[in-house]
């Protein structure tokens, strides 16, 4: 059988330029698409949030910040004055500061339940959803927050003063307005975003969902280029493409871990709010960490893929037992990769547009692939039959054993040459250039010259 030809030397150059380059778009898209789903994702979001408010550290700090806000609406020493008997009414201030440690501890309590998460997850989906709609022109208003963003967190803080028994009181200062308890406008939300900033964010939006696509798909466009240059080297181009996702991701991971300690630097301004901080920072970069975890096992299915296409032993071995069966099965063989393709959708759905074309395109890969292992085990094994393999990996065997029997006894006579009869040694000398010249590592002259010194002694 005729092998290909080599891809030309001014191909291979190109080739690796291409490998390289595509292995830092993966990089790249690893980060883009994390920000593209972790802040335009409002389902991811909510997730993400939600995630985040059950870690005990960063609910405290978030109970905390609701107590604050009900004693810097509500006049709470007062309210105590009003429903404390007269004789008791000097010591309603002390009595405020006691029930607000009390009131802190409770609301730690509090924000752990299922009532307070359902309220969380409810304003943040409120919240991602406007700014989502603005940030891609789908709103022509920016909220009724006098053009500002908001998290709405009241109805929590409520919650929180009907398990102290204020709802009442706080109500109450709400309609009517009492000047001793009344609330600020801004009381118990949080600004995501101000209408000046909104134009410069929506324009960052699109260049960074641009990105996150030229990222993705020119990564594999790259990669495509150089298998269809590398004629011959195929498995060569499938094998680098693996090693460079494995590295993307590890590197991902990598600048993850090391970017926590700058951040959670920059953002913690007090010991306290350290803990908190790196929590959020480990459950906020958690999908990113998924996302690489994803791209290092791609490229492990590349490798494995290239090994499988390669000239190795073991390979070729594999590629004989899988003839018969692809070239005679080939609706089995079709049927079960639909099947693997459309359970690994329904396993692991794709989320939004994006990720469904990655998807789509992956698997036009992997059938691609398998089409070309079909041929190529076609013409290796063209009259390949079942068992073939193990008939010739027996034969394989069997002859590994009988050269590591040789070599033993080899180096077992070449131990025991001092210790033997002179003649014996030269009658062993002679039989391993007789089998070095039967390997051909010794050619007829070669053979004859050391011949004659070995009888010459």
């Amino acid at each position: 059988m005729a092998s290909t030809p080599p891809p030309e030397p001014r191909h291979r150059i190109t080739v690796r330029i291409l490998v390289v380059f595509a292995s830092i778009l993966a990089f790249l898209a690893i980060f883009t698409g994390w920000v593209d789903r972790q802040a335009l994702d409002t389902n991811e979001w909510v997730d993400t949030s939600g995630k985040l408010l059950e870690d005990p550290a960063i609910s405290d700090a978030v109970a905390n910040y609701s107590v604050d806000q009900l004693y810097a609406n509500v006049d709470v020493p007062a309210l105590l004055k009003k429903r404390l008997p007269k004789d008791l009414q000097p010591v309603a201030s002390p009595a405020a500061a006691g029930i607000r440690a009390l009131s802190t501890r409770a609301a730690e309590r509090a924000f752990q339940s299922p009532r307070v998460l359902t309220l969380w997850s409810q304003a943040n989906r409120v919240a991602h959803s406007q700014l989502v709609a603005i940030l891609e022109g789908k709103s022509e208003t920016v909220s009724s927050q006098n053009g500002k963003v908001v998290l709405d967190l009241r109805p929590i803080v409520l919650q929180l003063a009907d398990r102290l028994g204020l709802k009442k009181q706080v109500n109450q200062a709400i309609t009517k307005g009492q000047a001793s308890g009344r609330l600020k406008p801004d009381f118990g939300q949080l600004e995501v975003a101000d209408s000046d900033q909104l134009d410069s964010a929506q324009t960052i939006t699109k260049i960074l969902r641009g990105l996150a696509w030229l990222f993705s798909l020119g990564s594999l466009a790259l990669f495509g280029v150089a298998v269809y240059l590398a004629v011959g080297r195929r498995w060569i181009v499938v094998l680098g493409y693996g090693l460079g996702l494995v590295a993307a991701g590890l590197a991902a991971i990598a600048l993850r871990a090391a970017a926590k300690g700058l951040v959670v630097d920059s953002l913690a301004k007090t010991e306290e709010a350290r803990t908190p901080t790196e929590h959020a920072w480990d459950i906020s970069t958690s999908l990113l960490h998924s996302i690489a975890s994803s791209v290092i096992i791609f490229g492990v299915l590349f490798v494995v893929a290239s090994f499988l296409a390669s000239p190795a032993k073991f390979a070729v071995s594999i590629r004989q037992a899988l003839a018969p069966t692809l070239r005679d099965r080939k609706g089995l063989v079709w049927s079960v990769f639909g099947t693997l393709a459309l359970l690994a959708v329904i396993i692991w759905p794709p989320d939004g547009t994006r990720q469904l074309v990655l998807t789509l395109v992956l698997i036009a890969l992997a059938g691609i692939g398998l089409e070309a292992l079909s041929r190529k085990t076609q013409s290796e094994f063209p009259g390949a039959k079942r068992g073939d393999w193990m008939l010739a990996m027996r034969e394989r065997a069997r002859r590994a054993g009988a050269e590591a029997g040789r070599r033993i006894g080899s180096a077992v006579r070449g131990i025991s040459d001092g210790e033997r009869d002179p003649h014996d040694a030269k009658l062993d000398r002679l039989e391993r250039l007789g089998e070095l010249k039967e390997k051909g590592v010794l050619s007829g002259a070669e053979f004859r010259e050391e011949k004659k010194k070995v009888l010459s002694g």
